[in-house]
């Protein structure tokens, strides 16, 4: 038992003492000091549009909301008033702007331009018709099925408003043409508007390639060990353990650094997800390990691991999604990711 303890004391140390290991502690920390401090950029990228609703229904206030929290080059906001509306596009802080009218929801279907939505702007605005879609599908989205099955009412005919075929016929009734009343109002030209964005820092992707790394450098101290017939001094079931927590005493340094990082920068990250990727890469490692030591190979086996090591890792890198969107890759490449932990990290 003294022994076992001695020696398990003997694969602690061995991780700290890694140069390896301090390099990809320093540079994880780097990283999450630069989430923090990078300065945010100025972007222009969107487009902001204002917004008021006269109308108290529920069906109307599902669209509003629907459309100020969507995510789109424009940005939809509430005003509280026509007043503010107008001064907003006067003073190019909107490029354009609705107004949904008292008794919107309980006259959709009528055509009648009392009940449209009035669609406002300026000389300077741009993009019109683009906003006008983005409105114009909201709204389809909550008013499409009621409006047909109230134009067929109209003919005696009951129709399901859960029938998915009522999208398809809907256009044949109404159209954006005679959903909007248009009007525009002298202002300055607009100018868009910016908002601060981080450029974004792969840490969590970076962090998942680092723990997969320290797996690997568990395996090899693994097969070092067994290279030199230390384990041949314990029995199967201490092989075992001492093979896993020869793996996990690099491994675990890892996972508690970049759990660290993740909480000091701010990178949203799930505790579960981390753990059992990292309980997972470590079984990985140790059954890595196992199978070379398993193999009928004559030589030192510690020293083929550490001459295929570098081009493994250097494919696992292109593969963690730290360079390039894995989504962005074709099916092929996909499946060939699969085999490189850190692209499902």
């Amino acid at each position: 038992m003294r022994l076992f303890l001695n020696r398990l004391s003997v694969l602690t140390k061995r991780s700290f003492i890694n140069p390896a290991m301090y390099v990809m502690f320093g540079v994880i920390i780097i990283m999450a000091a630069l989430v923090i401090f990078v300065p945010e950029k100025e972007t222009s990228i969107y487009i902001p549009i204002a917004l008021i609703n006269q109308d108290d229904s529920k069906e109307t206030d599902e669209i509003v909301d629907s459309l100020c929290s969507m995510n789109s080059v424009f940005d939809f906001y509430e005003v509280e008033d026509e007043e503010e509306l107008y001064l907003d596009l006067a003073s190019g802080k909107a490029n354009a702007g609705y107004i949904f009218p008292a008794g919107f929801s309980e006259h959709i279907t009528e055509n009648s331009s009392r009940y449209s939505v009035k669609q406002v702007e300026t000389p300077g605005s741009r993009f019109i018709l683009l906003s006008r879609e983005e409105v114009f599908r909201v709204f389809y989205k909550y008013s499409a099925r009621n409006i047909i099955c109230e134009t067929f009412a109209e003919y005696g005919y009951e129709v399901d408003v859960h029938d998915p075929d009522l999208e398809r016929i809907f256009g044949k009734y109404i159209n954006d043409a005679s959903l909007f009343a248009l009007e525009s109002i002298e202002g300055s030209v607009y100018n868009e508007i910016t908002r601060s964005e981080k450029i974004p820092i792969p840490l969590y992707k970076f962090a998942g390639f680092f723990i997969f790394t320290a797996a690997l450098l568990g395996t090899l101290a693994f097969l070092n060990d067994q290279d030199n017939r230390i384990y041949l001094r314990f029995g199967l079931f201490e092989r075992i353990y001492l093979g896993l927590i020869q793996v996990a005493v690099f491994t675990v340094p890892s996972y508690v650094i970049s759990v660290i990082c993740f909480l000091a920068s701010g990178t949203e990250f799930k505790f579960l997800h981390v753990t059992v990727y990292t309980l997972l890469v470590t079984l990985l490692g140790f059954v890595l390990g196992t199978i070379m030591t398993i193999l009928p190979i004559r030589s030192n086996r510690s020293r083929i691991f550490s001459a295929v090591l570098p081009v493994y890792l250097i494919l696992s890198f292109i593969f963690s999604g730290i360079l390039m969107d894995l989504t962005n890759f074709g099916s092929v490449l996909k499946t060939l990711s699969r085999i490189f932990p850190p692209s499902m990290f």
